[in-house]
């Protein structure tokens, strides 16, 4: 099967400036609460400021009652001059009000908050029967220039008596990181140009246009920039339309998820290592690469320099490839486009550059070795499955149309995209037509995703073998075909050719950052990949081609780790 397509754009990024500088936001929250049993009104004031040399600095933008226990709204939250907040709200009895609060930074600068000052101070003040509390805006957290945050501000009374209180808070940020003296390169802003939409999703997992100025991706929440191609059609609607417009599945043509460029701590440039978190760190096109070569020394990942230009990041089809090769798609619960030789499939994936999908300004083409390594370290790091340094494996999409039985019909159909197994490494499920129930891309079947939510990419362990524009030279150092279709080798910058090679076993040919030689936990075995998957590098001029993510029926040996050799 051949893989899902992303995209490579040219992009210059502002550099984001170290130099310190403090910025300041104050909000007062004050509360005047009496609880009893006579109604009485009260005043939530927010008022925030925010000193900064440009940019308009942080404001609000926006108040909502999430939950309300027991109060009364007397006048409903709204915004004065930016920068405050104003309702008025009365208890009767006993309970509690959220309200989440918008706040956007409109600077040129990141900023991080540092204190939430008074908070602790104020709960403990008489009455404390009264309290306030914060979530969704803890201490390192950080609104990126030009973005939003959203978090909640609960007010609890549990008074019996009438009581007054007032509360004050104060949220303190600053430009530079207060730990490291320097904030973290954010993730390179996805590239949105031609007809691509960009979109996130509703809490019953339907797809929703995003706003590009508020809430659209957080890479530390492991929740990834998403956009889908339409149908020439409805293109022009869905440009037009206000954030949080559905998008009509019917009207989907691709999926994709943004892989921002970043660069890599070396680990094992050359021996093996059990599964880890993979140290990554976002950076911009304007910064100097990382050039590391040895173990502890950082290096930019090569599959974000593209025909010798330095990208921000690629879009990656979200979901194998679906579709006919005339009119293909990247879509969920739907069977995998297979039974192509690399180069129809290469030409099929290239013709999504069109209007037909609105995306002339892009260059689409079949995923090279590297760029699936790129995918599987992000997967492999806080970004993706791992949290607190403990990292869980992709599980498997173990969906098989074929019957799964040696000469009876098709024994390995095509699969059915976005799928997960009822474990990690589940047994193949034959002569399927659907995922199993509860177990697509909206509930179940997240487990298989990149992200562990439905933010990321599927498809990448099981599902259909992943054919990549990858292959070995001759021992004479020549292109080798075998059954791909080309007459002669590709572009380079559509094909990474590796050294002829002399074993199954040796991954000394593997590239840094390829997601082969790197991740092997073993060396005298074909089972020598992270979390146990399959690895046989290529060596015969028979089968020159690589192919990744193994099959439905591999079980625990299929994942994004794995690597295999195929006629093409």
């Amino acid at each position: 099967m051949l893989r899902n397509i992303k995209r490579k754009i040219k992009r210059k990024l502002r550099n984001v400036s170290t130099n310190k500088l403090v910025m300041f936001i104050s909000v007062f929250l004050v509360c005047f609460i009496t609880v009893g049993y006579a109604s009485l009104n009260q005043i939530l004031k927010l008022v925030g400021y925010a000193t900064i040399d440009k940019g308009d600095g942080v404001i609000f933008t926006n108040i909502v009652t999430k939950e309300n226990n027991g109060a009364t709204i007397v006048t409903e939250g709204n915004i004065k001059a930016k920068t405050l907040v104003n309702t008025q709200i009365s208890f009767d009895v006993p309970g509690s009000i959220t309200y989440t609060i918008t706040a956007q930074n409109q600077s040129e600068y990141d900023a991080q908050l540092v204190e939430i000052k008074d908070l602790e101070l104020t709960n403990n003040k008489e009455p404390n029967c009264i309290t306030v509390s914060v979530s969704g805006h803890e201490i390192n957290d950080k609104i990126y220039t030009r973005k939003t945050k959203e978090f909640d501000i609960v007010i609890t009374s549990t008074c019996s008596t009438l009581e007054t209180k007032e509360i004050s808070l104060k949220f303190n940020y600053v430009k530079t990181d207060s730990i490291n003296d320097v904030i973290p390169t954010p993730p390179a802003e996805p590239v949105i140009k031609d007809g691509l939409i960009p979109v996130t999703y509703d809490a019953e997992g339907n797809t929703v246009k995003a706003d590009q100025d508020g809430y659209w991706y957080n890479y530390e929440a492991k929740e990834w920039a998403n956009a889908v191609a339409v149908t020439t059609d409805t293109r022009a609607t869905y440009q037009s339309a206000e954030a949080g417009t559905p998008i009509n599945e019917e009207d989907v043509l691709a999926y994709y998820v943004w892989i921002p460029r970043y660069r890599y701590k070396l680990w094992n440039v050359d021996g093996v290592s059990d599964e880890q978190e993979i140290e990554i760190e976002f950076e911009t096109t304007s910064t100097a690469k990382a050039e590391g070569t040895q173990n502890g020394e950082w290096l930019t990942h090569p599959a974000f320099t593209f025909a010798g230009v330095e990208i921000p990041g690629f879009w990656f089809g979200k979901f194998e490839m679906t579709g006919t090769a005339e009119s293909p798609t990247i879509k969920p619960n739907q069977v995998s486009l297979t039974n192509q030789n690399i180069a129809t499939a290469f030409n099929t994936i290239q013709s999504m550059s069109s209007e037909t999908y609105g995306l002339t300004l892009y260059d689409s083409h079949m995923i090279k070795n590297m760029e699936w390594g790129a995918v599987a370290y992000l997967t492999n790091s806080k970004y993706g499955r791992c949290t607190g340094g403990v990292c869980e494996e992709v599980w498997i999409n173990n969906v098989n149309t074929g019957t799964g039985e040696a000469d009876n019909g098709v024994q390995w159909g095509p699969s059915i995209t976005g799928c997960s197994g009822e474990s990690v490494s589940a047994g193949g499920k034959n002569n399927m037509t659907a995922c199993e129930s509860g177990r697509d891309y909206k509930q179940a079947g997240v487990k298989a995703s990149t992200t562990n939510n439905i933010y990321g990419i599927y498809d990448m362990s099981g599902g259909t073998w992943e054919r990549t524009m990858a292959a070995i030279a001759s021992p004479e150092g020549a292109f080798q075909s075998a059954s791909s279709g080309f007459s002669e080798q590709p572009d380079s910058k559509y094909f990474d050719l590796y050294p002829n090679n002399t074993a199954s076993t040796d991954f000394s040919k593997g590239k840094l950052g390829d997601a082969t030689k790197e991740v092997r936990k073993k060396s005298d075995t074909n089972y020598n990949g992270w979390y146990n998957d399959y690895g046989y590098f290529p060596y015969a001029s028979s089968n020159p081609w690589f192919y990744r993510g193994g099959l439905a029926g591999n079980g625990a040996n299929a994942g994004l780790f794995y690597v295999n050799d195929s006629l093409g």
